[in-house]
C-alpha cells in the first residue's frame, strides 16, 4: 500500500498527530465491495454488499487525500458506468454526482453522455418554489454546477442567475447559511458555490463576524454560533472559511484535537463524537486535515 507523504507530516502542535492515518487508510479499503464500489457498512460476514455512488466517490477522494493507489480501478470504473440508463440518466441528482464525480476521479468517461439529463435538473433547479429546505438547495446547486463544470467547463447565463437566486434567497440574517438557522458546513458550502458561480466573488464582513461567533475554546469550532457541540462537518467548514478569509483561527489546536476525537477504532470517521464511522465523514474529516496545510490567502478554495 503506498501512503505516500500526506496527511502523517502534520504539525503536532494541531493536535492531528494523533490521527492514525494508516489506519484510515485501511478503513477505506475495507468498505470495497466485490463489484467494485464501496459502502460504509459493508458487513461480508452478514452478507451485506451494497455498494453506492456517494460512498465510492467518497472512499475514491480518500484514498486520493491518502496517497494510496486505487484497487482495481477498472472494475470499479465498470460498476460506476452501469448505475446510469441508456438514455444517460440515474436515479437522483445525488447518485447521477457521485457517480460522474467518481469517475472523473478514475478519469473514464460515463457510458452514455449525461447532458440531456443534466439540463433536466438545471431547468428544473430555476422552475423550483422558492419556500424549501435551503440547505438541500445549495447542496443541489453546488451538486449541478460541479457538473456543468465537469461537461461544459463553463456557465450559461441562466444557470448562473438561477445559482445566484438561490444564494441570495437562502442567507440568513446572520451572514451564514442557511436560513431560518446558520451553521458553518452549510456556510462553507454556500461559499464554495459563491466561488464556482462568480470567480471575482468576495466574502464580505458578515462572514468574517459569522465564522468569530463560532470559534470556540474547547471545541474549536462551533456547529453554529449558539450551539454547545461540533461536527466533522464543522471543524471543516470553519477552516474553509478561515482559508477564504485569509485568517487564522482562533484555537486551531483545539480544532484539530476535535478532529482527532471523531475518529473510531475501525480507523475511520464519524460525523460527531461517538458516532459510527463513514466514508463520507472520513472523507470530510481528511479534507478538513489538508486544509491545516499550506498559506491562508484569501479567496483560496
Amino acid at each position: 500500500m503506498n501512503v505516500g507523504s500526506g496527511p502523517a507530516e502534520r504539525d503536532s502542535r494541531t493536535g492531528l498527530h494523533r490521527l492514525d492515518w494508516a489506519a484510515a487508510g485501511r478503513y477505506v479499503l475495507g468498505r470495497r465491495t466485490p463489484e467494485g464500489g464501496y459502502c460504509f457498512y459493508r458487513t461480508p460476514q452478514w452478507g451485506l454488499e451494497e455498494p453506492n455512488a456517494p460512498d465510492t466517490l467518497a472512499a475514491l477522494e480518500s484514498l486520493s487525500l491518502l496517497g494510496i493507489d486505487i484497487p482495481a480501478s477498472g472494475r470499479t470504473a465498470r460498476w460506476l458506468r452501469s448505475l446510469q440508463d441508456g438514455s444517460g440518466s440515474y436515479p437522483t441528482l445525488t447518485i447521477g454526482w457521485a457517480a460522474l464525480r467518481a469517475l472523473e476521479v478514475l478519469a473514464v468517461e460515463p457510458a452514455c453522455a449525461p447532458d440531456r439529463w443534466l439540463h433536466g435538473w438545471v431547468e428544473a433547479l430555476a422552475g423550483r418554489d422558492r419556500s424549501r429546505d435551503w440547505r438541500v438547495a445549495i447542496i443541489d446547486a453546488l451538486h449541478l454546477l460541479e457538473l456543468v463544470r465537469l461537461r461544459h467547463g463553463a456557465l450559461g447565463r441562466c444557470e448562473r442567475d438561477s445559482m445566484t437566486a438561490v444564494l441570495d434567497a437562502a442567507r440568513a440574517p446572520d451572514g451564514g447559511w442557511a436560513r431560518p438557522g446558520a451553521d458553518l458546513e452549510t456556510t462553507a458550502i454556500a461559499v464554495r458555490l459563491a466561488q464556482l458561480v462568480e470567480p471575482r466573488w468576495r466574502p464580505d464582513p458578515q462572514l468574517a463576524a459569522f465564522l468569530s461567533r463560532c470559534e470556540d475554546e474547547l471545541l474549536g469550532l462551533r456547529l453554529a454560533p449558539d450551539a454547545q457541540a461540533t461536527s466533522v462537518g464543522a471543524l471543516w467548514g470553519g477552516l474553509a472559511l478561515g482559508r477564504v478569509l485569509g485568517r487564522r483561527l482562533c484555537y486551531l489546536d483545539a480544532v484539530g484535537q476535535q478532529l482527532a476525537l471523531l475518529q473510531r477504532p475501525d480507523g475511520g470517521l464519524g460525523a460527531r463524537h461517538r458516532a459510527v464511522s463513514t466514508l463520507q465523514a472520513t472523507w470530510l474529516g481528511l479534507e478538513a486535515a489538508r486544509l491545516f496545510d499550506g498559506p491562508h490567502e484569501k479567496g483560496s478554495p
